[in-house]
């Protein structure tokens, strides 16, 4: 079963002197629930506008995306959204920080209470609870804001690149943290990154984008087993799917970009 169903979605800006800039062009994708898809490609693919046109934060020019309802009775099909930076407000603790969606839903206090601390264990921080995001490092503030996206209990979380800022040992750590979240609870997630390790290591499929414009260039199925540790980059399997994404990165991207994508 579809979660997101993409259907020839295209996405047109507008540019400066009355120029436009075709962004993405006739993109068709099929999601399924509890399906973890990562979109890859080098800058200027425009994998940040699709995952915004998913999210309803953009609007395609032409095409459409749904997403499928599920079992819900309230007909909602709330999204969770973790972004590069953690965007948590300073002057809330971290428990107030995860508590937001909660509260802007009008749940009561203590079921509010209950589902933080619940996130919190999750994302495996229960001690961070009274903390200030200047108390905690990147790697947590990161953490933080994976439960807060958790927290309404969505059935779609989206990722912009959200450990794109961490250095490599947080970055291994960090992934690996969020397989074993998504293992217990199985979320459907599209997950943006310039990372071909990041890509490999956690994906159920890959989806490259090529540029000009934006189009989607291949689908990728990963078939390592699961749940994938940090020693699997180091095997045959891992390197060579690492190999061939790079080669396929080498033939869609602008030479100008050549260094956009990392390992």
């Amino acid at each position: 079963m579809s979660a997101i169903k993409v259907e020839g979605v295209s996405k047109v800006f507008a540019g400066a002197g009355g120029q436009s800039m075709l962004a993405l062009s006739d993109v068709s994708l099929d999601i399924a629930d509890g399906e973890f898809v990562v979109l890859l490609g080098p800058s200027g693919c425009g994998k940040t506008t699709l995952l915004r046109i998913i999210g309803q934060l953009e609007s395609p020019t032409v095409g459409r995306v749904s997403l499928d309802h599920g079992t819900r009775s309230d007909g909602d099909r709330p999204l969770g959204f973790v972004f590069q930076e953690a965007t948590l407000m300073p002057w809330r603790s971290a428990a107030a920080n995860v508590a937001l969606p909660l509260e802007m839903a009008g749940v009561g206090r203590r079921e509010r209470t209950a589902r933080v601390r619940e996130m919190l264990e999750l994302v495996g921080l229960p001690e961070a609870e009274g903390k200030h995001p200047h108390q905690l490092s990147g790697g947590m503030r990161q953490r933080v804001s994976i439960a807060r996206a958790l927290a309404h209990d969505p059935q779609v979380l989206l990722m912009d690149e959200p450990f794109g800022a961490l250095d490599a040992q947080t970055r291994d750590m960090m992934n690996s943290e969020l397989q074993r979240i998504w293992l217990e609870n199985r979320k459907t997630v599209v997950f943006v990154t310039h990372s071909v390790s990041e890509a490999v290591f956690l994906a159920d499929r890959i989806v490259m984008l090529g540029t000009k414009p934006g189009h989607i260039h291949s689908i990728t199925e990963v078939t390592l087993p699961r749940p994938r540790t940090i020693d699997m980059t180091e095997t045959a399997e891992f390197r060579h799917l690492a190999a061939e994404l790079r080669r396929q990165i080498g033939a869609v991207q602008d030479p100008d970009n050549r260094s956009a994508v990392s390992a």
